[in-house]
């Protein structure tokens, strides 16, 4: 990006790219769209971004850098606490959760968007979407990884991978999805209700946490049995 500091023209071109970002994919945005819906000339989009790519990275890096503070100053927090003591895992779920619920709850609108731009690049798997996870994202998520080995030093490496992957994948799923469970449960809850949703979310996590890091990983094999029984029915 040509300045560090972004201006009003800059931020409303990142406004409307995160909203169509988080509507559309990557590839089905164009650059015309961005500026059509911000209501700025075409050549203000290269001249603050350079690019389309970039225009993405600086809209992911505006929300991730908050929002990884966050989670680290948290995370601190919990270890001074801690003393000499491992940070217990709920604090450490704590710390990656509530960031996002207090951004949401008392930031701008951006928010929401961002969580469905965040699951799309996280499932993309496109040269982008990896470069922008190694770049952006690893460098908080190593901190979190390297807690979890404090915590529970018995567990061992893929139990760790798959545990801090799971965090990752349950919150991200939350929140981008289509809102099935307004559906589902008769409008009973709704992932607009963010904060409802955060609270259950962190006690799922918190559990399953807890199984991934303490237990065997689960065998199929009895259950592989009886679905072969079925079908010889």
């Amino acid at each position: 990006m040509k300045k560090t500091t972004l201006n009003k023209t800059a931020e409303k071109i990142l406004n409307s790219a995160e909203k169509l970002f988080a509507e559309y994919s990557y590839n089905e945005v164009s650059i015309r769209q961005i500026t059509d819906d911000a209501g700025v000339k075409l050549a203000l989009v290269h001249y603050h971004f350079g690019s389309k790519e970039e225009l993405y990275r600086e809209l992911i890096k505006r929300r991730i850098g908050k929002l990884g503070s966050d989670r680290i100053k948290l995370l601190q927090h919990h270890a001074i606490r801690a003393g000499e003591k491992p940070i217990p895992l709920g604090n450490i779920v704590d710390a990656f959760i509530t960031p996002y619920l207090y951004n949401t709850l008392y930031g701008e609108e951006g928010w929401k968007s961002y969580a469905k731009i965040v699951a799309r690049l996280l499932s993309s798997g496109s040269a982008i979407s990896l470069s922008i996870l190694l770049d952006q994202f690893d460098p908080y998520a190593e901190q979190f990884i390297a807690q979890m080995r404090k915590t529970v030093p018995q567990a061992n490496e893929q139990q760790i991978q798959w545990g801090f992957d799971f965090l990752v994948a349950s919150m991200c799923s939350t929140f981008a999805e289509v809102d099935r469970i307004k559906s589902l449960s008769k409008d009973l809850c709704s992932i607009e209700q963010t904060q409802q949703a955060c609270q259950y979310l962190y006690n799922y996590v918190s559990s399953g946490l807890q199984g991934i890091l303490t237990q065997p990983p689960y065998c199929f094999a009895r259950s592989f049995s009886l679905l072969q029984s079925f079908e010889q029915d």
